[in-house]
């Protein structure tokens, strides 16, 4: 970057040329709607931040860039309309009501405390988890560019450290096949109504009752959890609180009228009923299970689902849980994949239903399966959305003004004290990640945006690899961030979220301080809206050692539960890297007792020791995408399709997880699930006690029969034990 000193403004030839050329983008530019709307918008705020007083809404009407030539009526809901949206965006005007004076009107003002980000001192270690966060994320995170700008906004003029040891020992994966860009679509349109109060109307399929109808919905919050993403909020038709996933939304989601707002701020609205439930409690609570648990998984139970119900451990380590459940068929479900490691004690009705699931699926896989009715014939269904997919059409954008005013910013900083200044253009591009047109494009916008009386904040053009910048009279005024938008600031604290506590780095408490200190500064309303579901990993002493072992290549045993087999064994393991996919943390490792690579689910490691040795990274260890079904071994190991009989009852859930290869018209499918260990499909297929019938591979029918069995068994063996 190149400063120079002061030019002669006043024959200057950029200042000539940036004259001519506001003249002729003013005039190629009518008739660009959203353009128009910007430039507006960023001019209201330079004019207010020029004066030295609060204005009244005439002075706007005759001196900002926009509103000039509108009626009196034209403009006041233009006007009303652009405050709405600038304070959607984190900037809010000062409105003031003379006393004195009855018939004047308001007076409208943009303080600086309401423009500028309050500065923030993050110290290195601070930076470099920050930088790591957004480095993880990237092309992972549907919120992965509001991030990135608001990671621009906060660092501003700082070096970007990255913790190159965290980056290579962790990977992310938070869009998965049902990420597509129509849900990415979704939630730009909800978070937009979440900020400004606007109710919205769409069409949605409820799976439940294999239903598609409108809805009208005031919507407050959205809500992540087991790879999905969902909106809490009003439902005008229930008139209750409700929650819609969001891949189920079909067709665009519309704002129901032009108003600034449709429904006042919500009280305070717990979502933890969303947030913390189980699978068996999407429903309304119907009974209460009484679950029995061996030693071998009851504290795994405690861990991940102590919070949804009641624990007591006996001295053996075995244990009891209770929960209440909405639906019979979920709990069942979960209890049965289990295995013989628990059974359904009470009520009596719920252990009759999982001993009658049991038996159907014994009878299901002791017998060939039934030649089914002719399929009904395919129709034209939508391409399924997967990882090839454009990324850019996958995640969230920033909204279009926040990014000219973090550009804007990045210009006049460079000019310092300077009138003028160079800039990379592949610089800017990285840091904004923009695209060369994208930037031209955003540069011309900047170049209009005035303070009245023909005063600019800056004129930039591409020259070469070089965006060569002048700052104008008012220039200083930009010289500073903005605060944070409210997406930013929930992409921000979201993102710490989800990756503190899990990042290998040098200093632990990096990221919890960092997000102190933005909390902060951004203040408790701008991070409302995004809510983070319960992540499946490690129990926090565990979750440390991991931390730990990963960071400083050191060995370490662990005790670790292999759901498969129903076992908890020991291992001395090499750990690699973490690894993340659909709100579940796994361990990438050498195991010596295996002699190769395993992936290990944190969630699943009962203790964790380290070991007085440190071992060299073997090449060969790297990480392997996961999958729905069980993680692979070995990278280059291939899932092979099962092809499974589902009934009605269980048919709708899963052809949204699996492709249908036939549909029956009685409703119900044969679905193909990939799957890469035996010991996984024949665990899937029990769970779902009968209502899913394995049709191939045959060989291992026999092996679901005998799972039925010996579960069978276990009930028998202990029919009362409490």
């Amino acid at each position: 970057m190149r400063q120079s000193a002061p030019p002669d403004r006043a024959k200057s030839p950029l200042s000539r040329l940036a004259c001519e050329a506001r003249r002729s983008r003013r005039r190629g530019r009518l008739g660009q709607r959203d353009d128009d709307k910007l430039v507006r918008q960023l001019s209201l705020v330079a004019f207010l931040m020029a004066q030295q007083r609060p204005v009244t809404a005439e002075e706007i009407h005759e001196a900002v860039e926009g509103y000039g030539g509108m009626s009196e009526q034209a403009f006041l809901r233009r006007f009303y309309s652009d405050r709405s949206e600038l304070e959607g965006v984190g900037l809010k005007l000062a409105v003031e009501r003379p006393s004195d004076d009855p018939f004047q009107g308001d007076l409208y003002a943009m303080p600086p405390e309401n423009y500028y980000l309050p500065p923030i001192e993050f110290d290195e270690a601070e930076l470099s988890a920050l930088h790591t966060s957004l480095y993880l994320l990237e092309g992972q995170f549907a919120y992965s560019e509001p991030l990135r700008l608001a990671l621009q906004h906060l660092t501003l003029g700082r070096p970007s450290p990255l913790d190159d040891h965290a980056a290579r020992t962790v990977a992310v994966n938070l869009l998965g096949s049902r990420h597509t860009s129509e849900v990415s679509s979704h939630l730009i349109k909800i978070e937009s109504a979440i900020s400004r109060r606007k109710t919205i109307r769409f069409r949605y399929y409820s799976i439940g009752r294999d239903d598609l109808g409108n809805r009208e919905v005031d919507p407050y919050s959205l809500l992540y959890m087991a790879g999905n993403w969902y909106l809490v909020g009003y439902a005008h038709d229930r008139e209750d609180l409700r929650c819609f996933r969001l891949s189920r939304i079909q067709g665009r989601v519309t704002f129901k009228t032009r108003a600034e707002h449709d429904f006042p701020p919500p009280s305070e609205v717990d979502l933890s009923r969303y947030r913390d439930r189980a699978p068996w409690q999407l429903a309304d609570p119907i009974g209460t299970a009484v679950i029995d648990l061996s030693p071998t998984i009851a504290w795994w139970v405690d861990q991940m689902f102590g919070n949804q119900g009641e624990y007591e451990e006996r001295a053996d380590g075995s244990g009891v849980f209770r929960t209440e459940y909405g639906g019979e068929r979920e709990i069942v479900s979960w209890v049965l994949g289990l295995g013989a490691e628990a059974q359904v004690m009470e009520p009596p009705a719920l252990r009759d239903a999982a001993l009658a699931a049991l038996e159907l699926l014994r009878t299901r896989h002791s017998t060939k399966p039934r030649r089914r009715a002719k399929p009904l014939p395919r129709s034209a269904e939508p391409a399924q959305a997967d990882d090839a997919d454009d990324p850019a059409e996958r995640v969230v954008p920033v909204e279009r003004i926040s990014r000219l005013l973090a550009l804007m910013t990045r210009l006049l900083a460079a000019c310092g004290h300077s009138y003028e200044a160079e800039v990379s253009c592949s610089a800017l591009r990285s840091e904004l990640n923009l695209t060369q047109e994208a930037l031209e494009e955003d540069l011309t916008l900047l170049n209009l945006i005035n303070f009245g009386g023909g005063c600019y904040a800056l004129f930039a053009q591409v020259e070469g690899d070089e965006v060569v910048v002048q700052k104008e009279v008012y220039g200083d005024q930009f010289s500073r961030p903005a605060r944070l938008s409210p997406l930013e600031a929930k992409a921000l604290l979201w993102a710490l979220d989800f990756v503190g506590g899990r990042l290998p780095l040098v200093g632990e408490e990096s990221l919890a301080s960092a997000r102190r200190k933005i909390e902060d500064a951004v203040g408790e309303a701008s991070t409302t809206g995004v809510e983070l579901g319960a992540v499946q990993t490690a129990s926090e002493p565990v979750g440390a050692v991991l931390a730990r072992a990963v960071r400083e290549d050191r060995v370490i045993e662990i005790d670790y539960w292999t759901e498969s087999r129903g076992e908890v064994t020991k291992r001395v393991i090499e750990p690699h890297m973490l690894m993340n996919s659909r709100d579940a943390w796994y361990l990438v490792a050498f195991c010596r007792k295996a002699g190769e690579q395993r992936t290990f689910r944190l969630d699943r490691i009962r203790g964790a020791t380290p070991l007085d040795e440190h071992f060299d990274r073997r090449v060969e260890v790297e990480a392997v995408p996961y999958q729905p079904w069980g993680t692979s071994a070995q990278a280059e190991q291939h899932a092979q399709i099962a092809r499974v009989w589902c009934s009605p009852a269980i048919a709708r859930w899963l052809a949204e997880e699996h492709p249908s290869a036939e549909r029956f018209s009685g409703g119900s499918i044969i679905a193909e699930i990939p799957y890469a260990s035996d010991e996984w499909l024949v665990k899937e297929i029990t769970k779902h006690g009968g209502e899913a019938v394995l049709h191939t591979p045959e060989e291992l029918r026999a092996a679901v029969a005998g799972s039925a069995e010996r579960i069978l068994r276990h009930y028998a063996a202990a029919p009362a034990r409490r």
